[in-house]
């Protein structure tokens, strides 16, 4: 039995070939769901290994976000991309194949056919050529192959300037320095760029090196439309539309095969000529491919589902892929300052990933969650602040919601993460608690009343009328709870009842007057003079243009995670509160595909109603993923940790200790916990119409209630539901 160890993929498991081959849960991947529908989930048809650094993928005129439309021709391979975001970035170093040479952007196209798509591996035909490209990644790098017909004139292009954001005019790319550089003794091309674009408004430094396995018979380097044969570097130093790269050329007898390793680093060449060095050996693609498969058997195998439906299969580990992908491991290549704490980037938005993706981490792999939090301390040491999106090392100033690293550190405290320095991490929130809560300051600035309005949240108890006011003033209320579970557990007393106090402002928004469709009591955005605007509560917010954030107030009235009895009361009691609910659920008026409604849904367990929870969880599971993609953006993992919990009937009250349960999609399903043990999930009587817990048992015994805490399934535990089709009385 061959046993290999991963060290270069950064995996601590040992797997046996053997095993691996009877197991094969990576093969439910599909890197095509999310890609090839229309739904906006723009996620990365290439391939890529969990957290990794680099993702090698093709890309295409018309391309979103991931850059890349199924239905257009391949210009060439870029080495970075983001997955299921609404704001793109990256796509540098674009590769480009070719028999015959052309550099300008648009004359290399190629259409394709025979398209190979997995987890660790990526091929097609480039059918205007007639050559056959495939890539395989690692952490940091990633080794091409390219099957040439017999020509003298077989060429392999680097267009150092293009990007993603380059043909998205709204990401803003500009660069303001750019060098290439061809060493033939080596066999090998260098490029590094200074530029910005995309999400995270800032200049970041890119390195990148390519190594071949074969001599140039010619090489040079162009600018825009003129080439240099012979010349081996290039710089621009400034963007004035033009571009910059080099090309290389071979001589190929038929089938014949150019190899290039690839490699990126964001601090300098010695690290990206250490990832090539170190992370491929050697010029056989199978050997990276076969890593590559046992990386992510790795990570499926923490959670099985036992089900017969070989989509549900597909869309689950699929799902697991994704999640997996966002943030990126990039410990040792900080670009900003030297340091041995883990270093962990492309957080796009932690307003996306605290509510599911985290909390599912602490079950499945707690090594990620604390380097991520080991993480925000080194940079709040750095940077004096951790924002809530953190991008190609850049701080994201503007914020969806509030400073929600406070939500992730507590989710991780109460659910006792071991190997943090607590204390000092209390620093980083009570900063965020006492110095932070701002607003959205930069696109308030436009407007001298809501710049008054900025930084109000303490002084009065809410945000006045502005931009994000009334979700920010929301989520920071919950901020607030989220960092006195910190101060309480660490014995700050007077820290903790100042915050817990603040936390119960979310009220000072509540209009009892405010009426939707016959139901009175919203959220509603308030004066500095404490007087209502009576905002129709139907107004669906967008993005960064009204006072909630991609929401109305129908779905975020329902956002007090920490104070749900309270909003009970207010509502009418626990009769009107599910009544309402589900007459926003049933009337569209409640945004269920993205973040902000996540917990609604879970709060009918706090009306009485779990089997409300059970219908709508199985609802949306069944009509917002399928094997094609998603409904919106998956958004780096939110969307698709959603799905993971909720299809195998856990969900988290993210920054508490408490699931709710609801009626799972498996027969069961086993999770492997980070410490090794095994919760087991099991629903007897399973069926399409059987969605409602008619009864339960943890670990052999009744279990009557909808919720679990934490301590009662981190040692593991078995829960086992017995559904029906009829709801019945259970957990009320």
């Amino acid at each position: 039995m061959m046993i290999k160890k991963l060290s270069t993929m950064g995996i601590g498991l040992l797997i046996s070939i053997q095993s691996f081959s009877q197991t094969k849960l990576v093969n439910y991947i599909d890197t095509k769901i999310g890609v090839i529908d229309t739904r906006g989930s723009n996620c990365i048809i290439g391939p890529q290994l969990p957290y990794a650094s680099i993702s090698p993928s093709p890309q295409t005129i018309d391309g979103d976000h991931d850059g890349y439309h199924p239905n257009r021709p391949i210009r060439g391979f870029g080495q970075l991309h983001v997955s299921g975001t609404g704001w793109g970035k990256y796509g540098h170093f674009l590769i480009s194949p070719q028999v015959g040479l052309a550099v300008a952007p648009d004359k290399h196209d190629s259409p394709k056919s025979k398209e190979i798509t997995t987890a660790y591996y990526y091929q097609t035909n480039l059918d205007r050529y007639n050559i056959v490209a495939g890539v395989a990644p690692t952490h940091h790098a990633a080794l091409y192959q390219f099957t040439y017909p017999k020509t003298d004139s077989a060429y392999i292009v680097l267009d150092a300037t293009q990007s993603i954001a380059d043909f998205i005019p709204k990401l803003g790319y500009k660069f303001r320095k750019c060098d290439v550089e061809i060493l033939p003794e080596k066999n090998q091309i260098r490029a590094s760029i200074e530029c910005s674009g995309g999400w995270a408004y800032g200049y970041y430094k890119l390195y990148f090196i390519a190594q071949f396995n074969k001599s140039f018979s010619e090489s040079g380097v162009w600018k825009d439309n003129t080439l240099k044969k012979g010349e081996y570097a290039m710089s621009l130093d400034k963007d004035e539309g033009q571009r910059v790269g080099t090309f290389c050329r071979f001589k190929t007898q038929q089938d014949d095969k150019i190899l290039m390793k690839a490699s990126i680093s964001f601090s300098g060449f010695e690290n990206a000529e250490k990832y090539l060095n170190n992370e491929i050996k050697g010029w056989n693609i199978e050997d990276v491919e076969k890593a590559g498969m046992l990386a992510w058997e790795n990570k499926l195998q923490h959670i099985k589902i036992e089900t017969n439906s070989e989509a549900q299969k597909k869309i689950f580990y699929t799902a697991m892929y994704h999640t997996m992908i966002q943030p990126r491991d990039r410990t040792g290549d900080n670009p900003n300052w030297k340091s041995n704490a883990p270093y962990w980037d492309d957080n796009y938005a932690l307003w996306d990933t605290w509510r599911s993706a985290f909390p599912l981490f602490m079950l499945i792999d707690q090594d990620m969650v604390r380097g991520n939090i080991q993480c925000f301390v080194d940079r709040y040491k750095h940077n004096g602040a951790v924002r809530d999106g953190f991008v190609a090392g850049i701080e994201m100033e503007e914020e969806q919601g509030g400073n929600d690293v406070d939500n992730v550190i507590a989710d991780a405290y109460v659910k006792g993460l071991k190997g943090v320095n607590w204390q000092e991490v209390y620093g980083l929130v009570k900063y965020n608690a006492e110095k932070e809560r701002k607003g959205l300051v930069a696109r308030n600035q436009q407007n001298p009343e809501y710049k008054a309005n900025n930084g109000r949240y303490k002084e009065l108890g809410w945000i006045p009328e502005c931009f994000n006011s009334n979700s920010n003033t929301l989520e920071y209320a919950y901020n607030d709870f989220c960092v006195a579970q910190l101060a309480k557990g660490l014995g700050e007393t007077a820290d903790y009842e100042k915050f817990i106090k603040r936390s119960k402002g979310w009220t000072n928004l509540w209009n009892p007057n405010l009426e939707s469709d016959g139901f009175k009591g919203f959220i509603d955005a308030k004066k500095a003079d404490g007087s209502f605007i009576n905002q129709d509560a139907k107004m669906w917010g967008k993005s960064w243009v009204n006072p909630f954030y991609e929401g109305t107030s129908w779905t975020y009235s329902y956002f007090v995670p920490h104070d749900i009895n309270r909003l009970i009361k207010l509502v009418g009691g626990k009769e009107m509160y599910a009544k309402r609910l589900e007459y926003g659920m049933n009337n569209k008026l409640i945004d269920y595909g993205n973040e902000p409604s996540f917990w609604a849904l879970r709060s009918f367990n706090h009306a009485g109603r779990p089997d409300l929870t059970s219908k709508w969880v199985h609802w949306i599971l069944n009509k917002n993923y399928d094997t094609t993609g998603y409904t919106g953006n998956d958004d780096t993992g939110a969307m698709t940790s959603w799905y993971i919990l909720s299809a195998v009937g856990l969900f988290p009250n993210a920054g508490q200790d408490i699931y709710y349960l609801n009626a799972p999609l498996y027969k069961k399903s086993v999770i492997t916990l980070s410490n090794g043990k095994k919760l087991s999930i099991s629903a007897n009587n399973l069926s399409a119409k059987n969605i409602y817990i008619k009864s339960c048992k943890v670990n052999g015994k009744p279990w009557n209630s909808s919720v679990i805490r934490h301590k009662d399934i981190a040692n593991g535990a078995t829960i086992e539901f017995e559904l029906a089709a009829q709801a019945g009385n259970w957990g009320k």
